[in-house]
């Protein structure tokens, strides 16, 4: 039996399902590591402007355990272990998985693991296509050695899609290292509210006529998601006044995504504001094409959900999922950053053809079949299993020869 521990900041939403999966994975006993509660005991969501607490199970089906409840996540260098050796040790962990590489914990995890000979693993939203936010090229060169330098004393790399195991590759990380671990949402939880909610309820419930279009947006209302563009897109979009454009989501710029709707749009706006993960299925299932038109997001999971509805999706092509759930023409459709022309011509080809959008949407939910969390976790336990015996008998020849509490806890990484 190998025992992994897993460290990451807080309960997700999009990874408990895949927790659950790696525990049910045989000859695998898994303990997940949390730094925070945030999520759990409603805390007041930066970007949402809500305090949010998310109504799904979060903490079922898997060991779990509270390094700390109150760190805050947003600081690098606050969310740390004080004694990574003693905690792997205590556990007789033969194996480690760190999620993302830039809170400290991440470092003291990966260098307590090498020092004791156990296998470390790393998942995270490996990406090179980082937007220009003031990085200087100084700053970019120090990122650079500081990852070439922290993935060295890494065993193995869990890449999400095409764009994390580029960056791995570009490091001269050898293949042999890296296992496909896809980024996925909750696939049982949306099937559910897939066959409980009813379509045309739903869509009587927002007053929307059988013969209308409800074009999707998902998301924090904040300038990163370009909400607004989408409206300026079908603000160009002529011959569409059958076309309802429904907003799920909350933030700061709700106040300016209203007001323009309405002078875009009149009656055919809806805006639902924040929605919970156990109800949000019901939009997807009433909608018949989804928009992200985000400036840069690293992944994009509100993809995901919008294709294991049957929904062709249209996102920018910065949304970095782009490369491994947008099959052009197929799938959905890819627009160049912040083009508004070039968003309102593709959403024009779907609104005026809806046989096109029903048949791309088919082809979305087939595709979006291989993101699923098992299939996430066989990845992860493939890179935990793959050549893990020479690093288990280093540790226990190790602990055979003397105190392995002669390791110094890494208070200082």
């Amino acid at each position: 039996m190998t025992h992994l521990a897993v460290f990451v900041t807080h309960p997700i939403q999009y990874f408990s399902p895949v927790w659950r999966a790696l525990a049910d994975t045989p000859g695998l006993e898994v303990v997940v590591h949390y730094f925070s509660d945030h999520g759990i005991r409603g805390d007041l969501d930066r970007d949402f402007g809500v305090k949010l607490a998310w109504d799904v199970p979060l903490l079922e089906g898997y060991e779990h355990v509270f390094l700390s409840r109150n760190c805050d996540i947003f600081n690098f260098h606050e969310v740390s272990v004080s004694d990574a050796p003693g905690l792997l040790r205590r556990g007789r962990f033969d194996s480690v998985l760190t999620i993302g590489y830039m809170h400290r914990f991440a470092r003291q995890v990966v260098r307590a693991a090498r020092a004791l000979g156990l296998r470390s693993v790393l998942r995270s939203e490996f990406t090179d296509a980082v937007p220009d936010v003031g990085r200087g090229r100084l700053r970019a060169l120090v990122r650079d050695a500081y990852l070439r330098r922290f993935y060295r004393q890494v065993d193995a790399f869990c890449y999400i899609g095409e764009d994390a195991r580029d960056h791995l590759l570009r490091r001269k990380i050898p293949a042999d290292r890296l296992f496909f671990s896809p980024y996925c949402v909750d696939t049982s939880l949306f099937e559910a509210q897939r066959r409980a909610y009813s379509r045309a309820q739903i869509r009587a419930e927002l007053q929307v006529a059988d013969d209308q279009a409800v074009v999707l947006f998902s998301g924090k209302l904040i300038p990163r998601k370009a909400p607004l563009l989408l409206l300026e897109a079908v603000r160009g979009i002529p011959g569409i006044d059958n076309v309802v454009v429904l907003f799920v989501g909350d933030g700061p710029m709700r106040g300016e995504v209203e007001a323009l709707a309405r002078e875009v749009l009149g009656t055919r706006f809806r805006m639902v504001g924040f929605v919970n993960q156990s109800r949000i299925g019901q939009y997807y299932l009433a909608s018949d094409l989804f928009v992200l038109p985000s400036l840069y997001e690293t992944w994009g999971l509100v993809v995901n959900e919008a294709m294991q509805f049957g929904l062709p999706v249209v996102v920018g092509s910065n949304v970095r999922c782009h490369r491994d759930l947008v099959i052009e023409g197929e799938t959905g459709f890819t627009f160049p950053n912040g083009d508004r022309e070039a968003l309102a011509s593709r959403l024009e080809a779907l609104l005026h053809d809806p046989m096109l959008a029903a048949r791309m949407g088919e082809s979305a939910r087939s595709h979006v079949l291989g993101y699923t969390p098992e299939l996430s976790a066989r990845g992860i336990a493939e890179a935990v299993f793959s050549r893990a015996g020479p690093r288990q008998t280093i540790i226990r020849k190790a602990s055979s020869r003397g105190d392995p509490s002669a390791i110094p806890p890494d208070e200082t990484a």
